[in-house]
């Protein structure tokens, strides 16, 4: 919303893409911190550097004061479904938070089932941060030509596809493959998926952004818990991999009614507080 007052929404992609930055860096970090203060002095390196970063947000973000506020009607026109299709958006981003966790949750230790890794399996981690530094760019990019929907469809098909790779190819080649696909996909869902439920629903965005975020967190919390009682049973991951990618595409599916309605101009009428800023 910040963003939008701007008029520079686009750099909403570069925030998501710091995500996929945050990932590298702690594939480059937790093995050095390891190696010299184990597994205790990771986390205390990770809380420092936290620490470190909040600390620069927090001097260099500053919120702008207002003396007055007065209200201002006008019509705008968005290109996507209408707000009565939100909930099929919420169900979807549901299953998406906890089918690709899964993937997120387990894919180290995955690829350190692999000889081929020499026990440096977070490789693999690195290289899904790399994938996701771009992929919100990318995917909003696409987005603005193919429409929100059909692109959120793609990704959810490609990111099923990388969950089950491991299954099918158990070798260095699919943890790759599959870690490329997870990361170029993960957090490009998630600029899709908030930015067209901010397109749907300007006036009260935050809300609706707050209902697909705790959902999301709601698939998280149980994605793993599932994955875990279905690997300890099988002794292996193929199960809980092949369920995650089922969930992801079920997903896939709740999105398809609304791709009619992409690039469709829809006419609202919203009313904006305009702030007078103090000198």
């Amino acid at each position: 919303d910040k963003l939008a007052e701007k008029e520079k929404t686009n750099w909403s992609v570069l925030c998501y893409g710091g995500v996929g930055v945050g990932i590298f860096l702690t594939g480059i970090t937790i093995p050095i911190l390891n190696h010299y203060f184990k597994w205790e002095g990771a986390w205390i390196g990770l809380s420092i550097l936290s620490i470190i970063l909040t600390f620069l947000v927090w001097i260099w973000l500053k919120d702008e004061t207002s003396s007055s506020t007065q209200n201002k009607k006008k019509e705008i026109l968005v290109h996507g479904p209408p707000t009565k299709w939100i909930p099929w958006l919420i169900i979807a981003y549901g299953l998406e938070g906890l089918g690709y966790i899964v993937t997120g949750t387990f894919i180290i230790s995955i690829a350190g089932q692999i000889p081929n890794f020499n026990g440096d399996a977070t490789f693999i981690w690195m290289i899904v941060g790399l994938a996701a530094i771009p992929s919100c760019i990318i995917w909003s990019s696409l987005a603005k030509k193919m429409g929100f929907v059909k692109c959120l469809v793609v990704t959810m098909l490609l990111q099923a596809f990388g969950i089950v790779v491991p299954v099918l190819l158990m070798t260095k080649i699919g943890l790759i493959v599959s870690a490329l696909l997870f990361g170029a996909t993960f957090m490009g869902i998630t600029t899709l998926a908030t930015t067209l439920a901010s397109r749907i629903t300007p006036k009260n965005s935050s809300r609706i952004i707050g209902y697909l975020t705790a959902i999301y967190a709601a698939g998280q919390m149980i994605g793993p818990l599932l994955a875990g009682h279905f690997a300890s049973a099988s002794h292996n991951y193929n199960s809980a991999l092949i369920g995650a990618a089922i969930v992801v595409l079920i997903g896939a599916l709740f999105l398809l009614s609304g791709i009619r309605f992409d690039n469709k101009p829809v006419k609202i009428v919203i009313t904006e507080n305009i702030q007078n800023e103090e000198i």
